[in-house]
């Protein structure tokens, strides 16, 4: 039995001794052998540009899709009302000195309101970070110290020249130190000259895809061509559809008949006429006897809802949203599939209003914090516990399903998997807020008890 086994494995194992293996070839990639037909688009992957080089092209053609696709433009209208909501993203200072934490509250919502040689508010103002970063890919915010009060503007990315780039130590309009920190900004005025501002005066942030990129590239990228490819599919259907209900027919000349057929106006059409080419509904154009119409074929497109449908769930996943927030459609949703695509969705909206808190609120405070204190509306000895002890409270979303949702909350907070702090921050509430409301509340009620009780 040994030596059949032995002989048996000699049979099957000793003709691949015998055979080199080019193992160089055999862990080669397919993608680096392709074929023709696949050559000219595997190539391509290979020509591979810095993230910086198109940025004004991209951003040029995000401009364009966010106003003139409904679908992309509805997008920007929902991420505002969801990263915002009604009031925007509040500021909470939760110190021991309560009186302190509602004077410098109510000094920061009259500054929100009227921001110093600014035509726009804060809220104007949040929504237009959320624009440019969401659409453009970057965001640049002037801020300025006066006796005024803080001044705050927005600089549209256009107006930071991408022309003074000496390849070394300015790109796209931004100077840079010796440790490629951000030294000065070269920004066009409305007289279109150019002014070097300091770094400490611009605040520039931007999602970053790369160690050495130096402004940010729009986050529509990646859909630009699928959403015009999709506008053209459709526009392509239309007019096909139109075309074949505007023909209503040609008329030939017959070969065995020495007469003409009397067309609209009763005159007979000479054989030396021009040749008609347009077409108008209602109307039989003549052709002569030498020349045959071909028409296109009309197209059928079955699968047109399949693909428009397929684009935009990939243009959702591109955004970061659900495919029935982008579009409305609501058809095939059901509690599961809705709950799972919001929770997707909301993990989304919070990491991006922990982006904009940090880079653009807490950066902005801390500085008119500081320009308050030399103002002398507050007192220099409060700074420190002011910055210790403050922050910025998002919107926070209604529940999907509110009985489901508050029990599941319920059993958390019981068996210890959850806090109430952690369920407030869900709703956009802090805990020391939510006491003190409780606080009012019980106080409402107890006289609303003892007038019952008079009555």
């Amino acid at each position: 039995m040994f030596n059949f086994l032995n002989s048996l494995s000699t049979f099957i194992i000793a003709p691949f001794k015998k055979r080199k293996i080019n193992y160089k070839k055999f862990y080669a990639t397919p993608s680096l052998y392709p074929s023709e037909l696949e050559k000219n688009e595997l190539l391509s992957l290979i020509h591979n540009n810095k993230i910086d080089d198109n940025i004004r092209a991209i951003r040029y053609q995000a401009r364009n899709i966010s106003t003139s696709i409904a679908l992309i433009n509805g997008y920007f209208e929902t991420i505002n009302s969801e990263i915002y909501g009604d009031n925007g993203i509040i500021l909470d200072l939760h110190t021991q000195d309560s009186n302190l934490n509602k004077y410098i509250e109510n000094l920061w919502w009259n500054w929100k309101e009227n921001i110093p040689y600014s035509h726009i508010d804060f809220w104007d103002l949040e929504s237009l970070i959320l624009l440019y970063l969401k659409r453009d890919g970057e965001c640049f915010v002037y801020v300025n110290e006066s006796v005024d009060g803080l001044s705050v503007k927005i600089i549209d990315p256009d107006n930071v020249d991408e022309t003074i780039d000496n390849g070394k130590n300015i790109i796209k309009g931004i100077e840079f130190d010796t440790n490629n920190a951000p030294l000065a900004y070269y920004i066009l005025d409305a007289n279109q000259e150019v002014l070097r501002i300091e770094r400490d005066r611009i605040l520039h942030f931007f999602k970053r895809h790369s160690v050495d990129q130096v402004r940010g590239i729009s986050p529509l990228s990646s859909i630009i061509y699928p959403v015009m490819q999709k506008d053209k599919f459709k526009s392509a259907e239309l007019k096909r559809a139109r075309l074949q209900s505007e023909i209503t027919g040609y008329m030939i000349k017959n070969d065995n008949e020495d007469f003409v057929p009397n067309i609209d106006n009763g005159e007979d059409i000479d054989n030396e006429k021009e040749i008609r080419v347009d077409t108008q509904v209602g109307k039989m154009q003549f052709i002569d006897e030498n020349l045959k119409p071909y028409f296109v074929e009309s197209h059928n497109a079955t699968n047109i809802e399949f693909f428009i449908k397929q684009t935009d769930k990939e243009i959702a996943k591109a955004l970061g949203v659900s495919y029935s927030t982008l579009t409305g459609d609501l058809n095939e949703v059901n509690y599961s599939s809705i709950r799972h695509g919001a929770s997707e969705q909301r993990r989304e909206f919070r990491s991006l209003q922990t982006f904009i808190i940090r880079n653009f609120h807490n950066k902005i405070f801390e500085r008119w914090l500081l320009n308050e204190i030399k103002r002398g509306n507050i007192k220099p000895n409060d700074y420190r516990i002011i910055i210790d002890n403050y922050t910025f409270k998002p919107q926070g979303w209604e529940y999907i399903d509110p009985y489901k949702e508050t029990n599941a909350n319920k059993i958390a907070l019981e068996s210890g998997q959850k806090t109430l702090s952690d369920i407030l921050r869900e709703k956009g509430k802090e805990l020391d807020t939510h006491i003190n409301e409780l606080k009012k509340e019980e106080e409402f009620y107890k006289i609303l008890s003892s007038y019952k009780k008079k009555r």
